[in-house]
């Protein structure tokens, strides 16, 4: 299981955001089957520009949401954090 917070999840994703999955889990704490596709190759782009500490961050998150599964929104999520 991942170590990561709801909220480090959103600090590390906040600059990620696509308008697609990655946003979807910024914004509600939605995971679907594209969420952790979608970050793999996010991830993959970032190790391509030299990135690597945020490549880094983002396979974190890939833990988190693997770990997490597949879920809806969560109820909260903003408001929790």
């Amino acid at each position: 299981m991942s170590d990561l917070t709801d909220d480090h999840v959103r600090t590390i994703l906040k600059q990620h955001r696509d308008g697609g999955p990655i946003s979807r889990l910024y914004a509600t704490g939605e995971i679907e089957a594209d969420t952790v596709p979608a970050l793999g190759m996010l991830s993959t782009q970032l190790e391509e520009d030299g990135r690597h500490e945020d490549a880094e961050q983002l396979g974190d998150v890939i833990g988190y949401a693997l770990s997490a599964g597949e879920r809806p929104p969560v109820a909260g999520w903003v408001a929790k954090l």
